[in-house]
């Protein structure tokens, strides 16, 4: 699992080093011209691991409100206790909701 996180932190750097170089003026046309060409394209998108559910304690909605999470980054399972990293913010897991039966 290691070797994951340490490939997705390189990943991640290097997208927030192109988004700062982005906003600040630093990117071009020209010096895109050597990125790979993608012809007959369209917008989609793709399942990423979330978690859904009753969120409390969030620094910008209130306790109760149901949520769907950005994507799941990392996981800790510590002193009985299980959190998730999010690509917005850690949560602190409380009991899974029970599965329906199919």
């Amino acid at each position: 699992m290691l070797t994951r996180i340490t490939e997705e932190i390189r990943r991640l750097k290097k997208l927030v080093a192109d988004l700062e170089r982005l906003e600040a003026g630093a990117i071009s046309p020209p010096a895109l011209m050597a990125v790979p060409f993608l012809d007959q394209w369209t917008y989609s998108s793709r399942k990423v691991p979330c978690l859904e559910g009753v969120v409390e304690g969030h620094p910008s909605l209130p306790d109760g409100h149901g949520i769907v999470t950005s994507e799941v980054y990392a996981h800790l399972r510590a002193d009985d206790e299980y959190f998730v990293r999010t690509l917005s913010r850690w949560y602190r897991l409380g009991e899974p909701r029970p599965r329906a039966l199919s």
